[in-house]
């Protein structure tokens, strides 16, 4: 789980994670929490210790410096020892309980992408900014890197292990177009991507400044190219 300056979300958030663990719909055996402070300026890594200290097999990462979604990610993707990975928000917009569908695509797959664009997918939202950011990047993602996923951005993917390995290895961006960038390396190095519907629910979310990061992505998405 990535966060920076999540102080105010993080214990909601890892409460949720733990529920579902505790109710079985994750093996608490085969389970691994990993939380990476992305540099905050808060108190998130204290709080995110303090919650997982019962959790034995569970890891803070925190990062010197705020360095980006991207960057926390691939920390946290060289610590993790599991067979699979998957990384999602930590205001679990996607509740954690949808990860066994997730994670049963790996299967068939390399790579397994939460969307929100599928027929079957379900999208609570208020924010009218935020629908129009994200359907808005879709269609600039799709027009520039032709990438056969209708949402590269949800927050909620899992890999095999060996493959977010190489694959963050060879990645480069680190704020939010990280997505795009890996699975553009995913494709050309012939990796299979399913994607699965998901129930995700908006959020309000702070830290994103919508002209500020969409001019960000569409910089980082040309660097994809």
């Amino acid at each position: 789980l990535p966060a920076y300056n999540e102080s105010e979300r993080i214990a909601t958030g890892l409460e949720t994670l733990l529920a579902s663990i505790e109710r079985g719909e994750l093996g608490p055996g085969e389970t691994e929490i990993i939380v990476v402070d992305d540099g905050s300026t808060d108190d998130t890594a204290a709080l995110a210790n303090r919650l997982l200290a019962s959790f034995t097999n569970s890891t803070v990462i925190r990062l010197p410096h705020n360095c980006g979604k991207g960057a926390a990610i691939r920390s946290g993707v060289a610590r993790a020892r599991g067979a699979t990975i998957a990384f999602m928000d930590v205001d679990m917009a996607v509740h954690p309980s949808q990860l066994p569908c997730l994670l049963a695509a790996l299967d068939e797959a390399d790579v397994a992408v939460g969307s929100r664009a599928l027929p079957e997918s379900k999208t609570e939202c208020d924010s009218a900014l935020r629908i129009v950011m994200g359907r808005s990047f879709t269609l600039i993602v799709r027009s520039m890197t032709h990438l056969p996923v209708r949402d590269t951005q949800c927050g909620f993917k899992a890999y095999r292990a060996p493959v977010a390995r190489l694959l963050f290895h060879c990645s480069t961006i680190d704020r939010f177009a990280f997505d795009v960038e890996i699975l553009t390396i995913a494709r050309q190095l012939g990796f299979r991507v399913a994607e699965v519907p998901v129930h995700w629910c908006h959020k309000p979310d702070s830290r994103i400044r919508p002209l500020v990061d969409s001019t960000l992505m569409v910089a980082d998405l040309i660097r994809t190219k």
